[in-house]
């Protein structure tokens, strides 16, 4: 089987906020202002060849290799990867990323970028053409510019491949196998959304919130749903209408007093932990102190409806290899469909939202507490494990 190494330059800019700062990996390619300005590409250990050109000319380039025969190697194919898929329509054989390897291997924390790796392998310095592109198209780089760029693209690709016959060199074979089969589940979708339903859910949640928002004025003696807002900005006012509704108000220690103090600041863990509490009456009181117009269950029908809308149906799974220190995975692109809604009738429509093809059915797994579960197992605990299992 050949590997072939690869790395797009895309178009990107900031001012338009087209780019990974402010948008999604599938935003972000599925974006009509997206633009591919070329590509890198090496087939196993023969000279790198940087092609640049539009979308028919790149096209006929991709299709003269034999993919059904080919692996793909890239830094982060999970964006890579997907260019390949929905742009060109191309399927390998397989596929590698240098990223989640290194993640595995050096954890979470330690720097996972092309940069950071070939520093502390040694392999060769990554250079900064890039940032010099920004806001620019394709046919706004002049001869020089554009062959600049290739050089650093094509840079790219050589330090991907040293990277990968690195990390490769004692990387289990059935966590290769894992990494393809996530990066599957993103750039080649199989799973489609019942928007029908989550519009439905939807429209749900808005009457719900309405009739609460009138509720509140009239309780707290508010003209409008602004002042109602206002009044919950108070943590004294907030509290007391989450002990009326026999929610425990979350606490901490104060750093200047060192008393207890209501723990209802937006970035406190008690708080958020409130925007996620299974009554959407409570999501909907957080949302409305924050001055939020969507509550996090508002949020996600939103994305699922808009990513259904832009793959034409299909929802690709986006979930990050060793995105966790315990080594498993994690959300990515703003969505987590480990953890979407189960033990609510009502919220479980993301769940039920998610589609399989024709002659196929869905199996929802739940691996409650399995960290905990696996930590006892593995340290030996078996008076742990018992209580488990009963």
């Amino acid at each position: 089987m050949s590997l072939i190494t690869i790395d797009f330059e895309t178009y990107y800019d900031s001012k338009i906020k087209l780019g990974f700062k402010h948008q999604t990996t599938e935003e972000y390619i599925r974006d009509k202002r997206f633009e591919v300005i070329g590509v890198g590409v090496k087939v196993d250990e023969q000279p790198t060849v940087w092609v640049s050109g539009g979308k028919d000319k790149l096209k006929e380039f991709l299709a003269s290799f034999d993919w059904g025969s080919s692996a793909l190697l890239c830094h982060n194919t999970l964006f890579d990867g997907a260019i390949l898929s929905w742009i060109y329509g191309i399927t390998p054989a397989f596929m590698f990323d240098t990223l989640c390897m290194a993640r595995a291997i050096h954890g979470v924390e330690a720097g996972g970028s092309l940069k950071a790796l070939a520093d502390r392998y040694e392999i060769g310095a990554k250079g900064d053409e890039v940032i010099a592109a920004e806001g620019k198209a394709r046919l706004d780089f002049n001869k020089e510019e554009l062959e600049r760029y290739g050089e650093y693209c094509k840079n790219d690709v050589d330090l991907t491949l040293k990277l990968f016959k690195i990390l490769s060199s004692a990387f289990p074979e059935n966590e290769m196998k894992l990494i393809d089969m996530t990066l599957r589940m993103f750039t080649h979708p199989v799973f489609f959304v019942d928007d029908a339903l989550l519009q439905e859910r939807y429209d749900e949640l808005k009457e719900e919130k309405e009739q609460l928002l009138e509720g509140l004025m009239e309780k707290l003696k508010c003209e409008t749903t602004e002042a109602v807002r206002k009044r919950l900005a108070s943590n004294k006012q907030f509290a007391e209408v989450l002990v009326e509704r026999a929610v425990e108000v979350p606490m901490k220690e104060s750093k200047t007093t060192g008393k207890q103090t209501y723990a209802l600041a937006k970035n406190d863990e008690g708080f958020l932990k409130l925007t996620e509490h299974d009554d959407p009456t409570i999501q909907q009181l957080c949302a409305v102190r924050l001055g939020t117009k969507s509550t996090i269950e508002e949020s996600r029908i939103e994305r699922f409806i808009d990513v259904g809308k832009r793959n034409k149906g299909r929802l690709p799974i986006p979930l990050k290899y060793y995105g966790a220190h315990t080594g498993r995975w994690a959300g990515s692109d703003k969505v987590n469909f480990q953890n979407l809604p189960s033990r609510d009738k009502k919220k479980k429509a993301l769940k039920n939202a998610v589609v399989a093809p024709d002659d196929h059915i869905v199996i929802n797994c739940d691996s409650s507490q399995i960290e905990a579960r696996v930590l006892v197992w593995l340290a030996g605990q078996d008076d742990v494990v018992e209580q488990f299992r009963n």
